[in-house]
């Protein structure tokens, strides 16, 4: 690769050989391949959606929402893996937008149930409509049947790392509270504590 810069005058030329760089040992590495695609994909998605003004956290509320018929604050928060504090402030979100409305729990006046209105439906909806352009972007190197297979499979490393389907386990923004495993013959342990933090 050649690169010009023009400095006062002068020119320079700078070249770099590229085919000299040597992948990190790590970069064909399952586990690194699924997080580096899962991040661009959540990155996209997240670009996709921001026109719309929601926010992959607010999907992830909505669609849980769509899905269920409603569900109360403390379920919500339970079922999508976030503290409570952080769900109450999310539902005052979707609410102002008229996504979501909440209504007094019939059993138990002091909790309130959350359900879609009409907009929010509208809005989940619209974004369910991206989701097959999303996949053939992320996909877009794949034959039909590969996609097919590679689904497949994450679905099954899904389920065997028990991750609840539909449910990305991102959603919370907070450390994971269950520990995760260590290195080979090491003890388990949570990730924070395994990467210093």
């Amino acid at each position: 690769m050649i690169v010009t810069l023009h400095d006062n005058h002068r020119m320079v030329l700078i070249i770099i050989s590229v085919s000299d760089h040597q992948p990190a040992p790590y970069a064909e590495s399952l586990s690194f391949l699924v997080s580096q695609v899962g991040a661009r994909s959540a990155q996209i998605f997240a670009e996709w959606l921001a026109p719309l003004g929601v926010s992959p956290r607010a999907f992830g509320v909505l669609s849980n929402l769509s899905s269920t018929g409603g569900q109360s604050q403390q379920q919500l928060a339970d079922t999508l893996g976030m503290h409570r504090n952080n769900m109450v402030g999310l539902i005052d979100e979707l609410e102002a937008a008229g996504w979501v409305r909440r209504h007094r729990n019939q059993r138990d006046r002091r909790a309130f149930d959350v359900r879609l209105t009409r907009a929010g439906s509208a809005v989940v909806s619209r974004i369910n409509n991206l989701i097959p352009a999303l996949d053939r972007e992320i996909g877009h190197g794949l034959t039909g049947g590969e996609q097919h297979t590679m689904v497949a499979l994450l679905q099954q490393m899904a389920s065997a790392l028990d991750l609840s389907p539909g449910i990305h386990p991102g959603l919370s923004g907070l450390p994971r509270s269950h520990p995760a495993p260590g290195p080979p013959g090491g003890p388990r342990r949570p990730l924070d504590a395994a990467s210093g933090g």
